[in-house]
């Protein structure tokens, strides 16, 4: 009799601390952000705010993408990822493991047929394949891109070297600011911080001068996105700072302002500049 009471403590004390651990663990929430684009809706399945599943709607209420992470804050995806149609039928899908690709990546066509296949294996791809609607293969494109400066990075320094010649602080300064690269291949400016040595001027008189952008793109067509210019002024000169290679870790001592997380949107957008 004994026995079996200290068992019965035993299983009680097991069971209290499991349900402490569950009710720490396992706790649902659910976060709704609205943009002037989209709408976002995350679900929290922890509450330490790690497991989530990431849902993006458009503005008349149906359903863009739906991701899955293992920790949200440090947006480290972890299984499946899928994009649809505007009637609710699966466009894309894709797995992900430890935030790399893993397996199989596919896109369909609108009715249901398979427009692209691509295979995986800890981020690295292995094997891809395009079709057409007839079912036959076709030359191979990349599914998605971001905006690209004609020319590359070296040629975007370049450019801004010969606006920003005449800036010549006294130390070394960083500064950022954000594009928004249109989909009709104009940059415009997006986000700006005030500074004692680059004018709201100065950035009109870049963006008024830039060359058109390759723009970024989405499953073949062309789409808006942010871009992020992060610059460091040093010994009377102007460098991208992901570029300053030869600057040693002066380049990395200033926090760098990331390009904007975004989800592709999966049809074209029609903003344009007027």
């Amino acid at each position: 009799m004994k026995i079996f009471i200290i068992c019965l403590g035993f299983c009680w004390l097991l069971a209290g601390e499991a349900n402490a651990f569950l009710a720490d663990t396992l706790a649902t929430t659910v976060q709704r952000k609205s943009f002037s684009t989209h709408d976002e809706e995350v679900t929290f399945y922890d509450k330490k705010k790690r497991f989530a599943t990431l849902r993006i709607f458009d503005k008349a209420g149906r359903l863009l993408t739906e991701t899955n992470f293992k920790d949200y804050k440090e947006g480290i995806r972890q299984g499946f990822a899928k994009g649809f149609y505007p009637n609710g039928d699966l466009y894309w899908i894709s797995d992900y493991k430890n935030n790399e690709k893993f397996g199989e990546f596919k896109v369909f066509y609108p009715d249901g047929s398979i427009k692209r296949r691509e295979w995986y294996r800890n981020g690295m791809r292995k094997d891809k394949h395009c079709y057409d609607l007839d079912g036959n293969e076709v030359e191979f494109y990349e599914f998605s891109g971001e905006p690209m400066f004609r020319g590359g990075e070296y040629a975007l320094q370049g450019y801004l070297r010969k606006k920003l010649k005449d800036i010549s602080p006294t130390a070394t300064e960083f500064y950022s600011f954000v594009l928004l690269v249109q989909a009709d291949s104009v940059a415009t400016l997006h986000t700006f911080k005030n500074s004692s040595f680059v004018t709201l001027q100065q950035l009109a008189d870049i963006i008024k001068d830039m060359p058109r952008w390759i723009p970024a793109h989405f499953d073949g067509v062309p789409s808006d996105r942010l871009y992020a210019v992060n610059l460091m002024f040093r010994s009377g000169n102007v460098y991208l700072t992901n570029l300053a290679t030869n600057m040693g870790s002066m380049a990395q001592t200033k926090k760098q302002i990331p390009t904007p997380p975004t989800t592709p949107p999966p049809f074209p957008t029609t903003r344009r500049r007027q």
